[in-house]
């Protein structure tokens, strides 16, 4: 059976960003600052002026937001980012060829390119990838984060190239906790997070390790599952110099490995989707990270952010004998200021980095110049940001891109419990080195910039104990990047279209008792032949229809069960411009959870989707099973 491939040819899907993942760089950092900040305004005999750096967000309202708090995260019981987005959140997120460490993760319809089109912040600092290879969240322990938000829309000025559907931002604290789980297919997941402070210094330290068996076989008549086990650890340094200065330093490690099975067909996966398929992948990856800068709080109000950072990353592919090495060196420097007139925030930020796979090379480049600002006017707040972005990208031959993008918008309050808001921003996906360069290492003429304006309206209403927000939006793409099945080539889609909305209503029916019911329309099509009589088509990979719901009761003050229910509509195979092939299984997971806290321990146990439902992506009629089993498990935490 010929294997599929989801990633545009080119460098191919076995280059997993290999210069990606710059999340763990900052995690202990903004852990640290935070915990320093907090217990420095609270105990310290010298009194900070300025609240926590990055407290402003965009317009200072929920609005445009998903948001999901450490009470939220905690009480879910999930193990890890992946696993509580997909069961709480409007996010599309699918595994990736089985690989449970870099997933995909879709915002408003843009199916395969979704992680393309999504800006994720990990406490104020830009992920990146240079590939079409998913950003990896894994490396987050989800004790160590503590708020969650899905910012739709907005975004485009300060985070420049991909960010076009929106943010997914990331907030940690440190905290001084240890957790234990286990359950079935020998899955075992243990982390710690510990930090100490004084009125001048914080050190802290985090640890995690997971491990599975697995559920399926990696081949035919073998009984090894596809297991894996990922391990990442980290350290700080902040140092407070006086009530204006802090300095900063850290470095992390991150490493997995992973077994997954090949694809299966249609009959195999109806039968039995534990089974194997026609062979496996295996792989390692290795990255490590770190950050040095500084945060100054000037007497005048102002807030200075200096960061210099990097990282480097090995992948090796044991049954194929590759290997890729990949670097990344970054810098970035903003101001902001705030009052109760206006709120105004200039920024830099450059980031180069480089890929290796034997004698190829290719680099990527970016710099990113922008202004923002804010005017509150009684009920109505205005909004406006312009940034300027340079990114160029070289392999055997060069190619450089100048862009100008901002947005518009406006928030108006009608009373105090309704308030009304509209947007417009232009934005641009800049095409990466996967798509810039043909499997040959030659410049591809068949790809452009794209270009997207995404225009909104929306409101958010509280009535008693209720809360409603919603939003329609209408995004108008050019030159849309895409891998097309006929060819075998990367090109670009003239022109793309999707029009849709999202609704959040959220009860809190007393004290011990509250719901969130949300729902996602999107209906994206293609608006041009292309070549192929696409006009008028649905991409593919793109659910229309996303629900889900989760309920928190406590049946006794210290006992509570939570619920939480999941759909995605059935998408058109990956492949599937055409819409003629028979469409991937739809995406349902019901997870119940029952946790009991006395004092300063959790004890729980989970049972991860109940109805085994058999979830699946879908490419050229090769199904790729993930979470198709039932799980169940029971874990202890323990907070100090």
């Amino acid at each position: 059976m010929k294997k599929h491939n989801l990633q545009p040819r080119g460098f191919q899907k076995k280059y997993l960003s290999l210069v990606a993942i710059l999340a763990l760089h900052s995690i202990l950092l903004a852990q640290s600052q935070n915990a320093t900040l907090e217990n420095q305004s609270s105990s310290s005999q010298r009194p900070l002026n300025l609240s926590i750096l990055h407290n402003h967000t965009l317009t200072d309202n929920q609005d445009f937001k998903e948001t999901f708090d450490e009470a939220t995260i905690r009480k879910s019981n999930t193990q890890n980012i992946y696993d509580f987005l997909k069961s709480h959140s409007l996010l599309n997120i699918k595994t990736n060829y089985g690989n449970p460490y870099t997933q995909s993760v879709d915002l408003r319809g843009f199916g395969i390119n979704g992680h393309k089109n999504l800006a994720i912040i990990v406490d104020e600092i830009r992920l990146n990838n240079i590939d079409s290879s998913a950003i990896s969240l894994s490396a987050i322990p989800l004790d160590s984060i503590s708020k969650i938000e899905i910012i739709r829309g907005r975004g485009t000025t300060k985070y420049g190239n991909g960010a076009v559907s929106g943010i997914l931002k990331i907030t940690t604290k440190a905290k001084n906790t240890l957790h234990l789980s286990y359950a079935n297919y020998d899955t075992l997941n243990s982390q710690f997070s510990s930090h100490y402070t004084s009125d001048t210094l914080n050190i802290g330290a985090f640890g995690q390790y997971y491990h599975t068996e697995g559920s399926r076989n990696i081949m035919p008549k073998s009984e090894e599952k596809d297991g894996s086990y990922n391990k990442n650890g980290g350290i700080s340094l902040i140092y407070y110099a006086d009530n204006s200065l802090l300095l900063k330093a850290q470095t992390n490690y991150s490493k997995y490995a992973i077994k997954y099975a090949n694809p299966l067909s249609k009959e195999q996966f109806n039968t039995n989707p534990q089974q194997a398929g026609n062979g496996f992948t295996h792989q390692r990856r290795w990255d490590t990270y770190f950050n040095t800068g500084l945060t100054y709080f000037a007497d005048n109000g102002f807030i200075t952010d200096i960061n210099i950072g990097g990282s480097s990353n090995e992948s090796e592919f044991i049954n194929s004998s590759s290997k890729h090495k990949g670097k990344g060196l970054y810098a970035n420097f903003n101001t902001q200021y705030k009052n109760s007139s206006y709120f105004t925030e200039f920024g830099v930020d450059v980031k180069t980095n480089q890929r290796k796979n034997a004698t190829l090379l290719a680099e990527v480049n970016e710099s990113l110049l922008y202004l923002y600002g804010e005017k509150y006017l009684q009920d109505l707040t205005l909004n406006a940001g312009i940034n300027t972005q340079r990114v160029s990208s070289k392999n055997t031959t060069k190619l450089s891109n100048n862009l100008i993008g901002g947005e518009l918008g406006l928030n108006y309050a009608l009373n105090p419990q309704t308030s009304f808001f509209t947007s417009y921003s232009r934005s641009f996906v800049v095409p990466n080195v996967d798509f810039m360069f043909d499997f040959r290492g030659n410049l591809n003429t068949l790809i452009h910039t794209a270009t997207f304006d995404t225009f909104q309206i929306g409101s958010k209403t509280l009535f008693g104990i209720h809360e409603l927000s919603g939003n329609i939006f209408y995004i108008l793409g050019k030159d849309e990047a895409y891998f097309e099945p006929q060819t075998f080539q990367n090109k670009s889609l003239s022109k793309t279209q999707r029009i849709g909305g999202e609704l959040k209503f959220t009860t809190h029916f007393r004290e011990n008792l509250s719901s969130t019911l949300a729902y996602a329309y999107v209906d994206a099509t293609t608006q041009d032949n292309a070549g192929y009589n696409y006009k008028g088509k649905n991409i593919p990979g793109i659910s229309k229809h996303i629900f889900n719901i989760a309920t928190n009761y406590f049946l006794l003050p210290n006992l509570n069960l939570g619920i939480s229910y999941k759909y995605a509509s059935r998408a058109y195979d990956y492949n599937d411009f055409n819409n003629v092939l028979e469409k991937m299984p739809n995406f349902q997971s019901l997870n119940v959870s029952i946790t009991y806290r006395l004092k300063d321990f959790e004890v729980y146990t989970f049972v991860k989707n109940l109805t085994q439902h058999k979830n699946a992506i879908k490419v050229s009629n090769s199904y790729y099973p993930y979470e198709f089993e039932t799980t169940l498990g029971t874990g202890v935490k323990y907070q100090f």
